[in-house]
């Protein structure tokens, strides 16, 4: 099939959408809308998967962002990524279940005093701190998930401001955290986990991969590759291969203030790196449109969906969706889908795909809505 065989339907629904779930219990697709202006107005939308049409609304205390889900316990877990915790929503009853708090709020200045930094590192913080108007706040950021059902256990890396990021480990059945992994560097970002193998695999942006062992909750390895930037990992479990995404963002000024030293690049990144679970090592490398953000796998298809956002900040968004085989590591099709493609979910047998579709600056100017995508891959 080609890109004018596809059959895509599109859904404006609010002003922010980032990230969705598949349940195929409900059959129902799950989309995390905070609100920027009034985050008491943020909410989850539940959506019909062949329509996209709105069938459910559940309010959230504050803005939720990532999300993975538990279909046989019925739980929707987000991140409530600026507010140090993670909501819990019941998809049977369509209502928010609770809420975990996971971090808390500290004064961010004496934080950093603490960590005895260079005068350099430390001048660096505090005129971060001074440009964003930051005295007292949440020392990590949330933004992706994992859940591990069998063992009752949600894993969520902690992206340190200005300090070392951590593993947060959530015990799902007494709902609160059991335990704080620390040394996971410089922007722990990417997650993917293995549950046969009990495995858990993070990323960070200073060209690592960290393993942990879901059953001891301590690292195995900690993996030095050739991706500087790792995003967004998925994991196949049939060939013991990790896909992620190697963003090509310039973020050599922050990173060289946190680890203190001048790091050298080792990827041009705008790329899908396919690596060795065990080793790190690259096993292939696909060339993706600028800036990709999301990817969704099917084993079965050997598919590998990514969405590249086209750019970062820009007025005129120009995004894609590029769908390669994992057989032959080839790239088969790219669907233009603008302004910019977020976050991904596979329907029932893998027969659609859908994506949220973020607004470029023109759009939020326009006060456009943000939208899903329904595309048809049958």
């Amino acid at each position: 099939m080609t890109t004018t065989d596809r059959q895509i339907l599109r859904q404006p629904l609010t002003s922010d959408v980032v990230e969705l779930a598949y349940s195929a219990r409900q059959d129902a697709l799950f989309v995390s809308a905070p609100d920027w202006e009034d985050e008491t107005r943020s909410r989850v939308l539940r959506l019909d998967p062949e329509t996209l049409a709105v069938t459910a609304t559940i309010p959230l205390p504050s803005k939720g962002f990532g999300v993975v889900l538990d279909d046989e316990a019925a739980r929707l877990y987000l991140t409530q990524g600026f507010d140090g915790a993670i909501a819990v929503v019941d998809v049977e009853r369509n209502a928010l279940e609770t809420r975990i708090p996971i971090v808390e709020k500290t004064n961010m200045e004496a934080l950093y005093r603490a960590l005895n930094p260079t005068p350099e590192q430390l001048g660096f913080a505090l005129d971060m701190l001074k440009r964003f108007g930051i005295v007292n706040d949440y020392p990590y950021r949330l933004r992706e998930l994992a859940v591990d059902s069998g063992k009752g256990r949600l894993f969520a890396p902690g992206l340190g401001l200005g300090l070392e990021s951590v593993l947060f480990v959530i015990d799902t059945r007494q709902n609160q955290l059991e335990k704080t992994i620390p040394g996971f560097g410089y922007n722990a970002v990417g997650i993917a986990l293995d549950e046969v193998r009990h495995r858990v695999f993070v990323s960070n942006m200073q060209g690592q991969l960290i393993v942990v062992d879901t059953q001891t909750l301590e690292i195995l390895h900690t993996l030095e590759i050739e991706a500087d930037q790792l995003l967004n990992l998925v994991y196949d479990a049939a060939t013991n291969r990790l896909f992620g995404v190697d963003q090509g963002i310039d973020r050599d000024r922050w990173r060289d203030m946190h680890l203190g030293k001048s790091y050298e690049r080792r990827s041009a990144g705008h790329r899908v790196f396919v690596l060795d679970a065990d080793t790190g090592k690259t096993l292939a490398e696909m060339p993706t449109d600028e800036v990709p953000i999301g990817l969704r796998y099917d084993g079965e298809r050997q598919r590998l969906y990514v969405t590249n956002r086209g750019g970062i900040r820009v007025d005129a968004g120009a995004g894609t969706l590029t769908i390669y085989d994992t057989a032959g590591y080839t790239l088969l099709e790219t669907i233009s889908l603008p302004p910019h493609p977020n976050s991904m979910a596979l329907g029932a047998g893998g027969e659609a795909l859908f994506v949220t579709v973020k607004n470029d600056g023109d759009s939020k100017k326009a006060g456009k809505q943000e939208s899903v995508a329904r595309i048809d891959l049958r």
